[in-house]
């Protein structure tokens, strides 16, 4: 329940398939009612099956988060509206091909979503407050290079996060995920996942879908916790997998 004992509210964007389409149905299995958000379409059968299953009140919403003018509508909506969410899932991401450093339009298109729409979603939760959640990337330590619009964008969202925890409490608590290897790439099937995670993720394992979601609902419900980046990876923000020397311990007996 949020603090005005209506049942609690969540808005994530980019919901309409993979991690975010999973989210929505984590917390619809939880009591949530849902507003959905997609750029295109595509959401009208998740929200069926979810009304059918959970008996989940959603709203669905069609929105380019690139365009500030109509993001900051949406927000002032949201906030007024009969169910202004308690909680706000940043799932949306563009991920572009990969390009120079120099691709302006790129980075341009990373900074809109990742951050500058976040930003101004602050604005739709309730005058009580409520908690946000944004979706990172568990290999940005690892600095690939190769989708600078993508990466820059993601690191800056990072460093917001700490700073928003911080500014924005006690009214409003701001946490991040870093999801790792939780699906195929497009394209791929489950056996080309499972042989990514032996060479980039020290626990040689994907993560889980239902991971994502356990670690959303802990989030959200754990109310001491604001500042805070889970990553859900096996490790992979660690670096590959170690190639472990024969190891000595300090009473000399190898290990």
């Amino acid at each position: 329940m949020s603090r005005s004992g209506r049942a609690r509210w969540a808005l994530i964007t980019g919901a309409a398939h993979r991690i975010g389409a999973h989210l929505a149905r984590t917390l619809a299995a939880h009591g949530y009612g849902l507003h959905l958000h997609t750029r295109t379409r595509g959401l009208t059968p998740l929200a069926q099956t979810l009304h059918q299953q959970h008996a989940t009140p959603v709203i669905t919403h069609r929105v380019d988060l690139s365009d500030r003018t109509a993001t900051h509508h949406w927000a002032r909506t949201l906030a007024t509206g009969p169910q202004p969410p308690d909680l706000i899932v940043n799932n949306a991401s563009p991920f572009p091909a990969p390009h120079r450093i120099d691709d302006l339009a790129a980075l341009d298109e990373g900074l809109a979503v990742h951050l500058i729409a976040p930003t101004q979603l602050y604005a739709a939760l309730p005058d009580h407050g409520g908690h946000v959640v944004h979706l990172l990337d568990a290999r940005l330590p690892l600095l690939d290079s190769l989708r600078p619009g993508y990466e820059l964008s993601k690191h800056t969202l990072a460093a917001h996060t700490l700073l928003a925890a911080r500014q924005l409490a006690p009214r409003i608590r701001v946490n991040a995920l870093a999801p790792g290897l939780v699906l195929p790439p497009p394209g791929h099937d489950q056996e080309h996942l499972e042989h990514l995670a032996t060479t980039r993720a020290p626990l040689q394992t994907p993560a889980r879908l239902d991971d994502m979601g356990s670690a959303l609902l802990f989030l959200d419900h754990v109310t001491s916790v604001t500042g805070q980046i889970i990553h859900i990876d096996g490790g992979e923000h660690l670096g590959p997998p170690l190639e472990k020397p024969h190891l000595v311990a300090p009473d000399g007996v190898a290990d």
